[in-house]
């Protein structure tokens, strides 16, 4: 209890220093805005480079058309800012060691792990419900027409948030394998774009944590009995990997 306490304390701290609150508050409260901004002006810009009919099309986005556009970005915007922001972790702290003086004074990693992940699990979450609400509050004001309501955002929220609780488990365990945290970014951010590929494929999409942004867009049946199997799997991978994460740590060599 004491190395968690310690350890959430230390990453509250740093996150201040380091500005990653910013930096993470830019990658989706600031885009949360952007993004319905420029697609209400898209029509007016491509208005004097296409054909009337097609910019009447433009010109006719929906609610549910921005939200989901905004969901679309966010998957993209929002990992890059997750994984180049967090992926230092745990090795930024291996590769300066960091670590040698809190082990030598009885450093418990599993408190150590489990501070850094809950305490960006939180933060991530918070900055998410932030952006849903501030994008819809500005959806409704730019755009009309559509289903989009505050329940429907906030569900989509959710899936993004464990969406993104999957990604952040799989970038700590990669972070206490290297010392060099570009690398676990870099695989990290493959396996997030390469793995929504899967998506294509009905049979088995929902047995891969990326079907949850996929779902959170399906603004007319958000919860069904498809993610059940996605839910059971994703907590099954951020358990396993935070477990993994703490097991590699004990065996580490901080030296």
């Amino acid at each position: 209890m004491g190395s968690f306490k310690a350890y959430f304390i230390k990453e509250i701290k740093e996150s201040i220093r380091n500005h990653k609150y910013l930096i993470l508050a830019v990658g989706f409260i600031f885009w949360a805005l952007l993004d319905p901004l420029m697609l209400k002006l898209l029509p007016l810009l491509l208005k004097n480079y296409m054909p009337a009919d097609i910019s009447v099309l433009f010109s006719t986005f929906t609610r549910d058309t921005a939200f989901q556009t905004f969901l679309k970005d966010l998957f993209q915007i929002g990992s890059l800012f997750i994984i180049f922001t967090l992926m230092g972790i745990i090795s930024n702290e291996v590769y300066s060691k960091n670590l040698v003086f809190p082990y030598s004074r009885g450093l418990k990693p599993a408190g150590m792990v489990i501070a850094k992940y809950i305490h960006y699990l939180i933060t991530i979450s918070l900055f998410i419900l932030i952006a849903f609400l501030t994008n819809y509050l500005y959806i409704i004001r730019l755009f009309s027409g559509g289903l989009l309501s505050i329940s429907i955002v906030f569900k989509s929220s959710l899936l993004y948030i464990l969406y993104y609780a999957v990604l952040l488990s799989f970038l700590l365990y990669l972070s206490s394998l290297f010392k060099r945290s570009i690398i676990p970014g870099i695989i990290t951010l493959v396996f997030a774009y390469s793995l929504s590929i899967l998506n294509q494929f009905k049979t088995i999409r929902s047995y891969f944590p990326n079907y949850l942004f996929l779902k959170a867009a399906d603004i007319k049946n958000i919860f069904d009995s498809s993610l059940i199997p996605t839910v059971i799997i994703s907590f099954c991978i951020i358990i396993l990997l935070v477990y993994l994460s703490i097991l590699h740590m004990k065996k580490i060599d901080i030296a």
